[in-house]
């Protein structure tokens, strides 16, 4: 049982769910007929109680302290791949067709979930993680309808609009579905644990484990059900090459920023994870609220970010036992 809850069995299990999604993709859709979002919202509520209820609040200021290294992790999740993407698109290394998609899915904030459990299971700094993945998913309500609008054709939609709208839904999802699941985490082990240890946290992490194979099955599921199995499978033999491109420097990238400011092997693992994400929780509802009535547009900037949000996950999850050593070894 102790592969379970490590990157082995963690790759084994976005693999498995793969393979799920594929042979049953109606299981997203009965899903959501009985039970509307509130199934895969329950499954983000929980993974961040237990990413509270496991937070150190004392470590969340001094993030706004180090100011260099505040800098440095948001520059290199926002600005960093983008540039990137741009220098290919210019060398016409990019299909013309999904420029869009990819321009959008490097100016996307980090996945807050993923990024704190795989830094949390790899021994890395979770706190830190989590303060510089919700600054980033803050930061984003700004900058990607900005981002978009100056470098993806919006017709008819202003930036002020576009921030206002991604501002009114993307605070409150954040509120309710990463802030205050944290604080009632956090508040319910300081009221009934103190500064005791738990016996529980083993436990707390398979629970967090299940909840995000749980997440990957209704994204890729959901694109399997709108593109068709024959398209999707299509688009993922043709973007394949192009992602795995995008996502070699983006590994680079995140190793690379995180040797910088940073001597504690615990904190280089927090950053790598933080900046090597892509949020496809933030990433779907700003699709939707951005690029309303363009269907075609819409796809296509959905398409890449789904198939690399799995993508991801599975290379995420094949350092997580590597980094997990090299910080026991380092520590």
């Amino acid at each position: 049982m102790r592969v379970f809850p490590n990157g082995t069995g963690l790759l084994l299990g976005l693999l498995l769910t793969f393979f799920g999604a594929w042979e049953w993709p109606n299981g997203a859709l009965w899903l959501n007929t009985f039970f509307s979002n509130s199934v895969s919202q329950f499954a983000v509520v929980l993974v961040f109680l237990i990413q509270g209820w496991n937070l150190n609040a004392n470590r969340i200021p001094t993030l706004f302290k180090d100011y260099r290294n505040l800098v440095l992790v948001q520059g290199a999740i926002f600005v960093g791949p983008l540039f990137f993407v741009l220098f290919l698109h210019a060398n016409n290394f990019l299909p013309a067709a999904w420029k869009d998609g990819f321009i959008f899915l490097a100016v996307l904030p980090t996945t807050i979930s993923s990024c704190v459990v795989y830094t949390s299971m790899s021994n890395g700094d979770s706190d830190l993680a989590l303060g510089h993945a919700t600054l980033s998913n803050f930061l984003a309500i700004l900058w990607v309808p900005l981002a978009c609008s100056i470098l993806i054709v919006t017709p008819n939609v202003g930036v002020f609009n576009e921030w206002f709208a991604a501002g009114k839904y993307i605070l409150p999802q954040l509120f309710m579905f990463v802030l205050l699941p944290s604080f009632v985490g956090w508040l319910g082990r300081k009221v009934f644990l103190g500064n005791e240890e738990s016996r529980f946290d083993e436990h707390l992490k398979r629970i967090t484990f299940g909840c995000i194979l749980f997440l990957a099955y209704l994204s890729l599921s959901k694109s399997i059900l709108l593109r068709g199995e024959v398209d999707f499978l299509n688009s993922i033999i043709f973007l394949f090459p192009f992602l795995f491109i995008f996502l070699l420097f983006h590994l680079f990238l995140s190793w690379s920023g995180s040797l910088i400011f940073s001597k504690s092997p615990r904190v280089r693992v927090a950053k790598f994870f933080c900046i090597s994400q892509k949020s496809l929780v933030m990433g779907l509802p700003l699709a939707g609220l951005l690029f309303a009535g363009e269907p075609e547009l819409e796809i296509r900037i959905i398409c890449p970010l789904i198939l690399y949000h799995f993508l991801q996950l599975v290379v995420g999850a094949c350092f997580i036992s590597p980094l997990k050593r090299w910080v026991r070894r380092t520590c």
